[in-house]
């Protein structure tokens, strides 16, 4: 009986082939966004902010009780399912979308549906490898998901190329991309954990370390200076970049991340996840400073391939960090935190970054972010590297 596929346990590859189908589906979406948003909704880097803060302030609370569901229920694999399955059932909608009202609406309840499976789904993923591969296991996975948003830009990118303005056909072919991430949960197994209290599990931040708290406050302030790509994607237009050329910088934003994903995950497996993690927001601050400081083309790919390579160094090597400071069986309710926590630094940097953006220029955004991040990591010196054993 095959135990392992390509070096990780049979859950963690499945998770990651769902990961791969769903992002190729999404970032196909999302790489189109800022051309969708100019040419067809008249709408500007303010509306692109505040739509995708305000869908996913919605999903950061539903990531922290989705945590808790899943622990108290034991049903992390149903709860992970129902997650994907409403976000894949809003792709179809955006063919109807002439307003940026109408992606509002969708992108919230993708957003919802995203909430409702994140914590499930790391929980699951955490409880499906041991703590020594735990760096390795979660960086597969990343780079699964980073490799669906290589090929979701660039399908986007070949269909725009032949068909110009035909978003219709990118948001139809997200569809069914989608479908298959549904269809691979048949090969994923439910991992039921026994709990140390009887079952009582509570949905309070006191029944985790010191140190995890410590983390959630730090990731919060890091996730905050993170802008989301879809807007750092607008730095494209500014150049005078053409909208069906847009989708190949989200490309060598997507390829770097994929690269470095594995690696990253077995760098924190041997040396520790704390340097690696400052390693990443380190370079996620040089790819700012590429995009601020030289306005061509080339540096402008540079920096999205540097800031897709500190991506790698931190995404999956703070979900790791978590499950060593938390008890397996609070996971689901550690990894709702965590990524309510990730999810609301997101909103914030959403909504703020647009506003800049679009009312100073994208050097103050890029600016003030870039500060944040140099100060938050002195924040982050602090946390005790040590792993809890549990």
């Amino acid at each position: 009986m095959i135990k392992k596929l390509f070096g990780v346990e049979k859950n963690i590859f499945f998770m990651g082939l769902v990961s791969f189908f769903n992002d190729f589906s999404n970032e196909m979406i999302v790489s189109v966004f800022p051309a969708f948003f100019s040419s067809v909704l008249k709408s500007g880097a303010a509306s692109l902010g505040l739509i995708e803060g305000i869908a996913d302030g919605f999903a950061n609370v539903t990531k922290i009780f989705s945590g808790h569901l899943a622990d108290k229920l034991q049903k992390r694999k149903l709860l992970a399912l129902i997650g994907y399955m409403l976000s894949v059932a809003t792709r179809p909608f955006y063919l109807a979308s002439s307003v940026a009202g109408h992606v509002l609406g969708i992108r919230v309840v993708d957003r919802i549906g995203k909430g409702i499976r994140e914590a499930p789904r790391d929980a699951l993923l955490s409880l499906s490898t041991t703590t020594e591969t735990m760096g390795r296991s979660f960086g597969f996975h990343r780079a699964m998901d980073s490799l669906g948003a290589i090929l979701g830009p660039l399908a986007a990118f070949f269909i725009l190329e032949a068909f110009p303005g035909a978003f219709n056909r990118v948001f139809l072919t997200a569809f069914f991309v989608g479908l298959l991430a549904l269809f691979t949960f048949i090969f994923i197994r439910e991992i039921h954990v026994i709990h140390k209290h009887g079952g009582n599990v509570h949905l309070r931040l006191n029944a985790h370390t010191k140190e995890f708290k410590r983390l959630l406050g730090i990731i919060f302030i890091l996730s905050l200076a993170n802008l989301p790509i879809a807007l750092l994607l607008l730095r494209t237009q500014d150049l005078g970049l053409k909208p069906n050329f847009i989708p190949l910088f989200y490309l060598f934003f997507s390829v770097s991340y994929t690269t470095f994903s594995v690696k990253a995950g077995q760098l924190s497996d041997r040396v520790g996840d704390k340097p690696v993690i400052l390693g990443g927001y380190l370079l996620i601050a040089l790819g700012y400073v590429f995009m601020i400081y030289d306005h061509t083309l080339v540096a402008l790919a540079v920096g999205f391939m540097t800031f897709g390579m500190g991506s790698a160094f931190t995404d999956g090597t703070q979900r790791s960090f978590a499950a060593r400071l938390t008890a397996p069986e609070e996971r689901g309710s550690a990894y709702g935190l965590l990524n309510a926590a990730i999810g609301l630094g997101l909103l914030c940097s959403g909504i703020g970054g647009g506003l800049l953006w679009e009312m100073f220029g994208a050097t103050t955004a890029l600016t003030v972010s870039l500060s944040l991040i140099l100060v938050s990591l002195i924040a982050f010196g602090l946390i005790d590297g040590k792993h809890t054993d549990h």
